[in-house]
């Protein structure tokens, strides 16, 4: 093995035994066990900045045109597709039951 070679593999063992070290104490201390919530209030904190409202505000809006745009056009498919009044009035008028 070459000593680049030989470089790159103590480098991945010693990360991985960092890893492991980190990981071992922080299940011993408690800290694995808050992670989730502070990551969860971070995400809160963010969603309700006014800054990140306000730079999300046009994406939603797009979103919410496009929505409305394809229940208009679902809408005017199904006005479409249905017979009106007249046209059943006049196909049941002319079906006779003899």
């Amino acid at each position: 093995m070459n000593n680049r070679g030989m470089m790159t593999s103590l480098l991945t063992i010693g990360a991985a035994g960092a890893a492991i070290y980190g990981i071992t104490r922080g299940v011993q201390n408690g800290t694995i066990q808050k992670i989730p919530q502070q990551v969860s209030n971070a995400v809160q904190n963010t969603l309700n900045n006014p800054n990140v409202q306000q730079m999300t505000q046009p994406v939603q809006n797009m979103l919410n045109n496009n929505q409305s745009n394809q229940q208009q056009q679902a809408n005017m498919t199904q006005t479409q597709d249905m017979p009106s009044n007249y046209q059943i009035q006049q196909h049941v008028g002319s079906t006779s039951l003899d």
